[in-house]
């Protein structure tokens, strides 16, 4: 069985049935990259769930980007290195006796996650393309 972040912005129980909103989870193996976006967030980066190809709004120049689903973490102030080596302890460590599948990036409900010094996010998903 594949690992899986889990992410929830609303924190209102009632809201949970909204896709960016509310539960949502991402497979850690569709995980691009991780980087800062700000002083205060860490982005990460994740293959798209839907078909996600920006050529439309780049026709000017000719080029093709592929788009990206990313989830933004709220993190102390350059706390990014710290969060980023908590991130890869969670996906690193064994799948043993019931260990969970499913990492707990935030969860605005319980305002808890499994990474310490995240305190919110934000997910972002590449727009359906015909």
């Amino acid at each position: 069985m594949e690992k899986y972040f889990y992410v929830r912005m609303d924190s209102t129980i009632g809201n949970d049935d909204d896709e960016t909103n509310g539960s949502t989870v991402f497979r850690v193996s569709d995980m691009i990259s991780m980087g800062a976006a700000s002083n205060t967030a860490l982005a990460l980066r994740f293959k798209p769930r839907y078909n996600a190809f920006g050529a439309a709004h780049d026709e000017a120049n000719g080029s093709v980007h592929n788009k990206t689903d990313s989830v933004t973490l709220t993190v102390p102030t350059n706390g990014q290195k710290a969060v980023i080596e908590a991130i890869l302890a969670e996906v690193a460590k064994p799948q043993i006796g019931g260990a969970p599948y499913l990492i707990n990036l935030y969860d605005a409900v319980n305002a808890n996650s499994d990474i310490k010094d995240v305190s919110g996010a934000s997910v972002s998903l590449a727009a359906v393309q015909a």
